[in-house]
């Protein structure tokens, strides 16, 4: 039999049919529309889930490093050297000290906060907070006892640029009157907006009233890094270790922040999973229409049979047919999905100045607009996902026409 005859008769039972056979083809288009449709959804909503991760890492990684090195018990003393000495190192693209830690701020209102003693020009090289900067301005000279706070800390505390804030540690200093909480007023000079979570946990003051603060001397409590490659922060990080004296820590984002992107990544495998069932019922379906066919086409399948199709030959024309199925909802999703997944942005904005409701309010949330990334691992997978399925669905049907006896089927026609 020729090579094209089960691609040939496979695209005709899907594309064409009379009688009975108009249920049969129906159905067909039903399954492809099912097919299409959870294309479309995988496609779209892994998307945007891909864009939210992304936000996520960008604003959080606006404040925080890829990676922190810490001194031994905490205390990095010739940090000059090893600044040096780490910058040059492969992978490492900015290099800055940093003295801080856990600390509360008290303007009436009492918070927690993570508090940083950051080198102005150095910082920026491995974080953007200069650049967030919403109002106000950023850390200038030392000695001025100057603090930059989160914009949604500094409403949480009720302060505003040119109040003054109290910095109290979890240290403790003995005067004869007993023992006391070490604290400094500090004058807010500005507010940061990183459009995350950290806006309302994180401050930043100079090194040098940091030192005084921790009563450090010179020393610092370690180096702030940032890598070419964020994912390869983990170890880098820890190959730098070799550098610094013994007793040395490192701890790269994803483990400072692991928590928080784990739970993303947790919500985004579930949500794929949970979509992937739309296809799966889209394969049930293929299995339901190729069952069907193979009864309704008894009598064509035995003429096959006897003109010297073997029964891989009918095999192969079931293949085709349940495959054609899968293979064009798969394309047609791919057609519709990735357009709306480069532009749901755009398209959920029309939408909410059409409507006047707002998906993600500004006044809430800290973003205003539905991001989208689409990944090109992500379309191939979704590709050989719906592709398999379809292969599997079709197997055990066709399967079945294969073992059809000429002889029997024609008994009765």
């Amino acid at each position: 039999m020729p090579n094209s005859l089960p691609v040939f008769i496979g695209l005709r039972y899907f594309r064409r049919g009379s009688g009975d056979d108009r249920f049969l083809s129906l159905m067909s288009w039903f399954s492809l529309l099912g097919m299409l449709i959870g294309v479309v959804s995988l496609v779209v909503v892994t998307s945007v889930m891909n864009g939210f991760e992304y936000e996520l890492q960008k604003r959080v990684l606006a404040v925080v490093p890829h990676a922190y090195v810490d001194g031994p018990q905490g205390r990095l003393g010739d940090w000059e050297q090893h600044l040096d000495t780490l910058s040059a190192r492969k992978g490492v693209v900015a290099v800055a000290p940093y003295v801080g830690g856990k600390a509360m701020l008290s303007a009436g209102e009492v918070r927690g906060a993570a508090l940083y003693g950051v080198e102005p020009e150095l910082e920026s090289g491995v974080s953007s907070v200069a650049r967030s900067v919403s109002s106000g301005r950023y850390l200038q000279d030392p000695g001025d006892y100057d603090i930059v706070l989160g914009d949604i800390l500094a409403r949480q505390l009720g302060v505003a640029v040119g109040d003054t804030v109290r910095v109290i540690l979890p240290r403790v200093t003995v005067t004869p009157f007993g023992l006391f909480p070490r604290e400094r007023g500090f004058r807010v000079v500005g507010t940061f907006s990183a459009g995350a979570q950290l806006d309302g946990t994180t401050a930043f003051i100079h090194i040098a009233d940091a030192r005084k603060l921790y009563q450090l001397g010179e020393d610092v409590v370690g180096l702030r890094l940032q890598f070419h490659d964020m994912f390869a922060a983990q170890p880098l990080s820890e190959g730098l270790l070799s550098d610094l004296p013994p007793g040395s820590t490192a701890t790269a984002w994803s483990e400072s922040q692991g928590s928080l992107f784990q739970a993303v990544n947790m919500e985004k495998q579930m949500v794929r999973l949970l979509l992937m069932f739309i296809v799966l019922i889209a394969a049930f379906n293929i299995i339901s229409i190729l069952s069907m066919a193979v009864s309704a086409r008894r009598g064509a399948i035995a003429v096959l049979r006897t003109m010297g199709a073997s029964p891989m030959t009918v095999m192969a024309i079931f293949i085709v047919y349940g495959m054609t199925t899968g293979l064009l909802g798969l394309v047609g999703g791919l057609a519709i999905g990735l357009p709306v997944a480069f532009h749901v942005g755009d398209i959920v904005a029309w939408f909410e100045q059409l409507s006047g409701i707002y998906i993600f309010d500004p006044r809430v949330y800290f973003i205003s607009r539905i991001p989208s990334l689409v990944q090109p691992g992500d379309v191939v997978l979704v590709g050989a996902f719906c592709l398999t399925l379809s292969l599997l669905a079709a197997l055990f049907p066709a399967w079945q026409a294969s073992r059809i006896q000429p002889a029997e089927a024609l008994r009765y026609e």
